[in-house]
């Protein structure tokens, strides 16, 4: 599946064997960090990014703590970044937005009436360029639900449209999610919000009608260009300029009727034409940003990964090089305690005939951390 979704179920630990090495459980904790860098980014925990003004994409949060009049009110919608939830909004009720593009931090600014933000407090009053969806108030999709939903009896997987950004049940974008592997998506009303879309069906894997729809006819800027250069030109222009022509457009022809489409990759945006009209219709339409290369969520994503894969290498090479000897001692300590409990813990599942699912290894990790924090002084556990 795809990148930019969610699924509920995790089978990582599934072994039909029912063992799993502590490799594994090293690999899955690489994992999750991986994951986690591949939505942070390369994101500031410590500055906020207001500075940077509006950002290509970043991580967001909105904060219902704050202002819990945003689950109603859609004025009163708000983001901050990562550095603002750990400084400005610890412990309060956040709603994490995943990435949302062309976005400015809000913290502090008239929608938190007096609060000011701890990292950047001179700020202006209002953000104008952000643009706020449902996602905001905490609800997804057409059905306009909360994300775990409670309520739903239902266990489904959740995308991520490339255009509007919300995320929708699969059952609710009413087109079959494919077999193929895909990276984007995009939703059956933004396809119906942008007309163009239809001239680049026949490049995404959704199944679609196999006769195209009547197409009207599209402006022949060939034969304009014609008639624009074979106009007399006037003396002024003749000596001080020469006459502008327009680029071909490369539109398909033929549109094809559809509803949620699905790209195997990203390469279908380098097929959009760039010619002089569409470049205006793209404007007009606020989507010019599926022309910027940097503008896909895999690229995001691969970015904040090899930051992670770096650091990861990195902190291997200096671990030990820059411990004294009581840190030594004290990580040889802690690896033999984590060695000795992760025996202790394969053992029991062992005994029992049972498989290691990722919820028992959360509760044995949680189970170390807790331990830890009870010592005065902090131990060096090895990764």
């Amino acid at each position: 599946m795809s990148e930019n979704q969610i699924v509920e179920e995790d089978s990582t630990f599934e072994d039909p064997e029912g063992v799993v090495t502590l490799d594994e459980v090293l690999q899955y904790e690489n994992k999750l960090m991986e994951d986690t860098a591949a939505v942070l980014g390369d994101m500031s925990d410590k500055n906020c990014s207001y500075v940077e003004g509006y950002i290509k994409r970043q991580a967001l949060y909105s904060c219902l703590t704050c202002i819990p009049e945003a689950k109603t009110d859609p004025d009163k919608r708000a983001g901050i970044c990562l550095a603002c939830s750990y400084h400005c909004h610890e412990g309060h009720e956040l709603i994490e937005l995943y990435t949302k593009r062309n976005f400015r931090c809000d913290c502090g600014n008239s929608k938190f009436d007096s609060k000011q933000c701890n990292l950047c407090p001179d700020k202006i009053t209002s953000n104008e360029e952000n643009l706020y969806n449902q996602n905001f108030q905490g609800t997804y999709c057409v059905c306009s639900r909360p994300y775990p939903d409670p309520e739903d009896p239902v266990s489904d997987e959740m995308i991520q449209c490339v255009i509007c950004e919300d995320w929708y049940h699969s059952r609710h974008l009413n087109a079959p999610v494919p077999s193929t592997p895909f990276v984007e998506m995009i939703c059956f009303t933004c396809v119906g919000n942008h007309e163009f879309l239809s001239h680049y069906a026949g490049l995404s894997i959704t199944q679609v009608r196999e006769t195209p729809l009547e197409v009207k006819e599209d402006v022949d800027i060939t034969n304009t260009q014609k008639e624009e250069t074979t106009t007399e030109p006037t003396e002024d222009q003749s000596e001080n300029a020469e006459v502008s022509t327009l680029k071909e457009c490369k539109k398909p022809k033929e549109k094809v009727e559809a509803g949620t489409l699905f790209w195997v990759d990203t390469t279908w945006r380098n097929s959009l034409c760039s010619c002089d009209i569409c470049l205006k219709m793209y404007g007009d339409e606020n989507v010019l940003f599926l022309l910027d290369p940097e503008d896909p969520l895999p690229v995001y994503e691969e970015k904040g990964k090899a930051n992670i894969q770096g650091l990861i290498e990195d902190q291997d090479k200096k671990f030990l090089a820059n411990m004294n000897r009581v840190q030594l001692i004290e990580t040889i300590a802690g690896y033999n305690d984590l060695k000795d409990n992760l025996s202790d813990f394969f053992k029991r599942f062992a005994e029992q005939k049972k498989v290691i699912k990722p919820e028992h290894v959360k509760e044995f990790f949680d189970e170390m951390n807790a331990k830890r924090q009870k010592m005065d002084v902090p131990p060096y556990f090895c990764r």
